[in-house]
């Protein structure tokens, strides 16, 4: 497979889940009023996405590793469409929350053939290389989605907004079947005994269990802020129909950073990258902590002049960690791949659930969680660097 065409493939297999959550982002008020919603519910349409790709991350990995990366993707693919146009049709919150999980549940097994093709055709800086490579790609996602979300909103209804996700699923499942070619060389036996002993595999890895912690914690950090968005943007900023814009300019910074760490991964360790980055994040979130507590100023370019470099810097942090929990891992990509996507996003969604649920217009409990994660990943890794 040619590189355009695996980058091109793994980003949009990757991308399926973000695209499900940011083209919603701006309909998060409509739905709320739609279903006769209380404020602090509508996180859920958010977080039960995710529940449902680590769920189906630990599902369809071990598939993947016996059936096939090619055949998984399509499945979940269908899995993800069907449920998209489900979810148009719901009478009441509880079944829209149904659909939206078992998106998820398609959208994981996308997510974790995305990473297990990866690992398939690359190794060691390679790898890095390539996932901050398809990081950069994949974040056009969320710079996009919320206006694309906004402009389907304004022109049709909010319920059109799955519609034109399951155009592009099943575009993507034309193009799979037309022009991937499969990548998984070995395959394994499905049973619970192998499944078993690559969970028991991953964990006794040093590397892949710190790393798997480390991303875990700072994907906390970004499903929080999804969560919060909407609300901190629109109901307490006020920017209105202006919230894409500034969403996107906070994914924008994830992107560049990812960028850069393409190029810096060729001469500088992942590990020792990370390191840094972590240190940098920690001092430039305590600098803003003193001054909103301080200061109390609560305006949209403080916020903005706050979220930038953080994101810029998790743009150099998480394509790293993943490529570094899984690079010990080769033989069993797709269960490990399984392993450390589900573990990331259960240790990330209680994270990210206590900030939604006691959000109230401040960025002071968002910016505590950040020095708390990196001060414990910086604990997590210290001797990692060093080896």
């Amino acid at each position: 497979m040619s590189g355009f065409k695996s980058i091109f493939l793994i980003a949009s297999l990757m991308a399926m889940g973000a695209l499900s959550v940011d083209t919603m982002l701006p309909a998060l008020l409509m739905i709320k009023s739609h279903f006769d919603l209380p404020s602090f519910y509508g996180h859920w349409t958010i977080t039960i996405v995710f529940l449902g790709i680590s769920i189906g991350q630990l599902l369809f990995g071990p598939i993947s590793d016996t059936f096939g990366r090619r055949n998984t993707a399509i499945a979940g693919l269908l899995i993800f469409g069907i449920f998209n146009i489900a979810s148009i049709f719901t009478i009441n919150y509880q079944f829209f929350l149904v659909c939206r999980f078992f998106q998820g549940l398609g959208a994981g097994a996308t997510v974790v053939v995305s990473r297990a093709i990866a690992r398939d055709i690359y190794t060691g800086h390679e790898l890095a290389k390539l996932m901050s490579l398809v990081s950069t790609i994949f974040i056009l996602v969320p710079i996009f989605s919320p206006s694309i979300g906004q402009l389907i909103i304004n022109t049709l209804s909010w319920q059109f907004i799955p519609i034109i996700i399951t155009l592009f699923c099943f575009s993507l499942v034309c193009w799979i079947t037309l022009f991937h070619v499969e990548t998984l060389k070995h395959r394994r036996v499905l049973d619970f005994s192998n499944i078993f002993k690559g969970i028991l595999e991953v964990f006794h890895s040093k590397i892949s269990r710190n790393y798997t912690l480390t991303a875990g914690l700072t994907f906390g950090v970004l499903i929080s802020f999804l969560n919060i968005s909407q609300p901190l943007f629109q109901e307490y900023l006020g920017v209105g129909k202006y919230f894409p814009l500034y969403f996107g300019a906070g994914a924008l910074a994830i992107g560049f950073g990812s960028l850069i760490n393409a190029q810096l991964v060729s001469i500088i360790a992942p590990k020792k990258i990370v390191q840094t980055s972590m240190q940098l994040t920690l001092i430039w979130s305590f600098l803003f902590l003193l001054f909103f507590l301080f200061d109390g100023t609560r305006d949209v370019k403080t916020v903005m002049i706050f979220f930038l470099p953080i994101f810029f810097l998790f743009g150099t942090i998480f394509g790293n960690v993943n490529a570094i929990a899984i690079s010990p891992m080769g033989h069993i990509a797709g269960t490990a791949s399984a392993v450390i996507g589900t573990s990331t996003t259960l240790l990330a969604l209680p994270i990210a659930s206590l900030v939604a649920i006691f959000f109230s217009g401040t960025l002071v409990p968002f910016i505590c969680l950040v020095i708390v994660t990196n001060s414990l990943n910086l604990l997590i890794t210290r001797k990692m660097v060093l080896n």
